[in-house]
């Protein structure tokens, strides 16, 4: 074989090999979820009337709970909501914590976020809920690669401000 030979063998392989990085796609798997996806996932849920097509996000159960909330935070949730059916007490939280509201009919959706860092991050959902505009603030957290809601701020308060008075309504030592 010839040096020029032996060059165009060469060129053959790599343009081949060229082409096939090029055509394969190449997984995205280890790539992080941004925080802006992780609430552009949570509020496309709540687009529209909760009456009709908008469910929203159920928190029935601890899996669900602790898919979209701090570990601290998750906890409070699942031990608010034992309480309300085992004891029949009434929940510190008593509407939906992503809207604020337990019936909503929202339009104009707009989420911002912006960065604290690596691992923290707030986001301002802004939204039209029956004619009315609303603001609601999150501070988020990263837990390894994943986003979790670590409070939410509404008109009205916060959420975990909801379980602090509930707190001390009942005598209790504050949640942190």
């Amino acid at each position: 074989m010839t040096v020029n030979a032996v060059g165009r063998a060469a060129m053959s392989r790599r343009n081949i090999i060229t082409g096939l990085i090029v055509l394969v796609p190449i997984p995205t798997l280890g790539k992080e979820p941004t925080a802006k996806a992780f609430l552009d996932e949570i509020y496309r849920h709540y687009l529209g009337s909760s009456t009709s097509g908008a469910k929203g996000i159920a928190l029935t159960n601890a899996k669900v709970v602790r898919a979209y909330f701090t570990a601290g935070l998750a906890s409070l949730i699942i031990d608010d909501r034992t309480l309300e059916t085992t004891h029949g007490e009434p929940p510190a939280l008593d509407s939906d914590p992503f809207v604020g509201h337990r019936e909503w009919d929202i339009s104009n959706l707009a989420i911002e976020v912006k960065g604290i860092g690596a691992f923290k991050a707030t986001g301002t959902v802004t939204f039209t809920n029956d004619d009315k505009s609303e603001k609601i603030v999150l501070e988020l957290q990263r837990t390894g690669n994943d986003w979790r809601v670590a409070d939410i701020e509404w008109d009205s308060g916060s959420l975990r401000g909801a379980f602090r008075r509930k707190a001390v309504y009942d005598g209790e030592a504050l949640p942190r």
